[in-house]
Formats: structure tokens, C-alpha cells, sequence
């Protein structure tokens, strides 16, 4: 036999017989090495909406649906499959009907529109929030939003759009208080409201009303006519901002009545 072809066939029956120790070697291991699964765990993984947001503290929906079987946290942890998941896990697992919270919705606390408040300069670049506060942020406002819609596009579930009037607009039936948003939001003024408030601050400035006067039509001026005809006295001024405990508000609706820049709204 010519002595070459003789080395050829030595090097593939080399390479066959290594192939095979090594197929079979790895199915050894993945037999001897493989992680068992808990039929319950993937009972309740079937529950959840599998929707990996982390708005429930665990960073996938399995590890939350190990978390409930382990009984490290509670079926009503998640946010997204709400009251209706809740009860169906809680029924899976023999629990009982899980006591749920009232609802919460994502707010943006700004009312300022490119119309309502001034500009420093014309921002040409990329349209991301993050993006414009490496320059400085073109708002006059260091509070407001800056209308560039950085937490729509992190919004999952198509529950925040841009408004003709260049703020983002929450569909409250669609908000499954993820809290991407809030994330999102380099200025911080996406806050959780309970989805039954019938008012709103639509503000988040700490500066000074005479400066507010200037810069924002709809700004708070801190005039305190809110906190003064609240009755229930569900509002408090803050870093001169009035803020709502919506545990007392009465929906009695004078603080808009009496607001002169239209900063407290009903929705």
C-alpha cells in the first residue's frame, strides 16, 4: 500500500474513534451532570406570563417561579400576570386566594411640552434623553422632561407612546408597573401612582417660583393655594413642590380648581 494513503487512513480512523470517545463522553456528562427539574417549579413557570421584565426582584420568570415553590416570594410578585396569575399560582400550590394590592400605573410627572417650556439651545442630535444630557440637556427646565422618549423605547408591553405635544403618554390599562421606565428616565420624574387617583402633580421642579414663572407656563410657583384648599390635607409642599398622599385625597378636585398654572390636573 502506497505509504501516503496508508497515513490518510490512520488519521481518519484516528479522527473517527476520537469523534466517538468524545460523543460518547459528552453524552455521559450531560446525563451524569444534567439539573433535574422540580415538575411543581415548572407548573408555576407555566403560570407566569414569561415575560422576564425583573419587575418582580428576580431576573427571569423561572427564577421567580423557584422563588414561589421555595416559598421565598409570594404569587402576587408578578406584576405582569396581576391579580389573575396570582390566584391560579396560589391555587396550584394549595395557598388560597391571594390578597392583592390596588393597582399601580407609571406617571410622568412633567407637564412641560416644547410649547410649555423654553429651550437652552436647538438639540440636533441623536433623539435619546441620555444622549441630550451629555450636552447639557436643552431643556431650560433641569427637572422637566426632555421629550426625546428614551422610556418608550423601553417600555415592553406598548404601554407608552409619544404625545403630539412631545410627552410620553401612559395607557394605564396596558402599564403592568414593570418600572422600565422609571429606569429609563435619566431625570427620575417617572414615579408610581395608584391607578384610582383622580390627580396629579404634573411637575417635578425644586426650583423657586419666580424662576418657574420664567421658564415653564405650567410650572408649580409654589404658591401653596393647593396645600391651603386641600380640606382632607392629603397635600404637603416638598422642596417647593406639592406633593399628594393619595391615602387621604378625597378627589374632592379644589386643588385644581385653585392652581393658577393649571400645574395640578385631573385625570
Amino acid at each position: 500500500m502506497n505509504p501516503n494513503i496508508a497515513i490518510i487512513l490512520i488519521s481518519m480512523i484516528s479522527l473517527a474513534v476520537i469523534g466517538a470517545l468524545s460523543g460518547a463522553l459528552l453524552a455521559f456528562a450531560s446525563e451524569k451532570f444534567k439539573v433535574k427539574k422540580d415538575p411543581l417549579t415548572e407548573e408555576v413557570l407555566g403560570l407566569l406570563p414569561r415575560a422576564n421584565c425583573g419587575a418582580c426582584g428576580y431576573p427571569s420568570c423561572i427564577a421567580l417561579a423557584e422563588a414561589i415553590v421555595a416559598g421565598k416570594a409570594d404569587p402576587v410578585a408578578c406584576k405582569v400576570g396581576g391579580e389573575s396569575t396570582a390566584n391560579k399560582i396560589a391555587e396550584k400550590l394549595g395557598r388560597g386566594k391571594c390578597e392583592v394590592k390596588e393597582r399601580m400605573i407609571a406617571r410622568v410627572f412633567c407637564g412641560g411640552t416644547n410649547e410649555s417650556c423654553g429651550k437652552k439651545f436647538e438639540y440636533n442630535g441623536i433623539p435619546d434623553c441620555d444622549a441630550v444630557l451629555l450636552v447639557g440637556g436643552d431643556k431650560l427646565c433641569e427637572y422637566g422632561c426632555l421629550n426625546y422618549g428614551t422610556c418608550v423605547k423601553a417600555c415592553k408591553f406598548d404601554a407608552m407612546k409619544m404625545g403630539a405635544d412631545g410627552l410620553p403618554v401612559i395607557d394605564p390599562e396596558k402599564c403592568v408597573t414593570c418600572g422600565k421606565c422609571i429606569i429609563a428616565c435619566p431625570r427620575k420624574i417617572i414615579e408610581y401612582i395608584p391607578k384610582s387617583a383622580k390627580v396629579v402633580v404634573n411637575c417635578s421642579t425644586k426650583d423657586k417660583g419666580a424662576y418657574v414663572r420664567k421658564i415653564c407656563k405650567v410650572g408649580c410657583i409654589s404658591c401653596r393655594l393647593c396645600e391651603k384648599a386641600c380640606a382632607p390635607g392629603a397635600i404637603t409642599m416638598r422642596d417647593n413642590l406639592p406633593v399628594i398622599d393619595y391615602n387621604k385625597c378625597t378627589a374632592c378636585l379644589e386643588c385644581v380648581k385653585v392652581c393658577p398654572t393649571k400645574t395640578i390636573v385631573k385625570i
